[in-house]
């Protein structure tokens, strides 16, 4: 008997489905969506997800966490599960009008042992960095990015894109405040993405932080970015941090498995 070749795909998607806890039917689990969203934003290092482990290619498994009761936010911004990385998704499109919701802050949420195998160890030397040039028409500066998952390939095009914008808005570009640098971030002692040369910042001389803007313990929310800026790099799969509570409106990063 001749089997339909489209019939005997979608039943292989399907069986692929299930094998990482996600039918895509109305009782599929949001976590199981989401894991199955992160192997595929990875193809190079992810295989698959099996049971409560995230499967590497290189036969490294690492639990996901998933099933685990939610905790507080400040818990999990410090000692992140892989499935707790996954419980906010990031939103693209036009720049937020208000403030981000409290503690809404897809992408700060990480779980470090699945950087540090992805990206490796900063302090093990620049192995993995190749020197991209930012913003060459406008004002030069070259800037170390990671090789993996092909970063610094998307920032290449992310800057061919940003100098097709008009003159007036590259003050917001110029000079970048930085990528690769090897260190923790301030709230968390934990690496930053900047440590794995994922992250890029722009100029910081319209940018805002929420640190900056402190009243009686609350981020006060600010954004000077215009959003020509923010879509460009989003349509690489970098966010941005001007959508998260505790607001970072320079820093962009390469986080694909959080896009919607």
């Amino acid at each position: 008997m001749h089997l339909d070749r489209r019939l005997l795909l979608s039943g292989l998607a399907a069986l692929a489905a299930c094998r990482t806890g996600d039918a895509y039917g109305p009782e599929a689990s949001t976590a199981g969506r989401a894991l199955t969203r992160l192997v595929s934003s990875y193809p190079d290092h992810l295989v698959r997800v099996e049971s409560d482990s995230l499967v590497w290619a290189d036969g490294t498994r690492m639990p996901t966490g998933e099933g685990q009761a939610a905790r507080p936010f400040e818990v999990m911004l410090r000692d992140a599960t892989i499935a707790d990385q996954l419980r906010q998704t990031y939103e693209p499109g036009p720049v937020w009008r208000q403030p981000p919701p409290r503690d809404h802050s897809p992408g700060r949420l990480r779980h470090t042992p699945f950087f540090l195998k992805m990206y490796g160890e900063c302090r093990e030397g620049p192995s993995r960095r190749r020197q991209v040039q930012w913003m060459p028409r406008t004002r030069p500066q070259m800037l170390p990015v990671t090789t993996v998952n092909d970063v610094a390939g998307r920032l290449d095009r992310v800057i061919d894109r940003l100098e097709d914008l008009p003159d007036r808005l590259k003050a917001w570009l110029v000079p970048s405040a930085g990528t690769s640098n090897c260190r923790v971030v301030a709230d968390t002692g934990l690496p930053s993405m900047h440590a794995f040369g994922a992250a890029i910042d722009i100029a910081v001389q319209h940018s805002d932080y929420w640190a900056w803007a402190r009243s009686r313990g609350e981020p006060v929310y600010r954004n000077r970015i215009p959003p020509e800026i923010v879509e460009i790099f989003e349509a690489e799969r970098f966010i941005w941090g001007g959508k998260w509570y505790h607001y970072d409106t320079m820093h962009f990063e390469y986080r694909p498995e959080l896009f919607a």
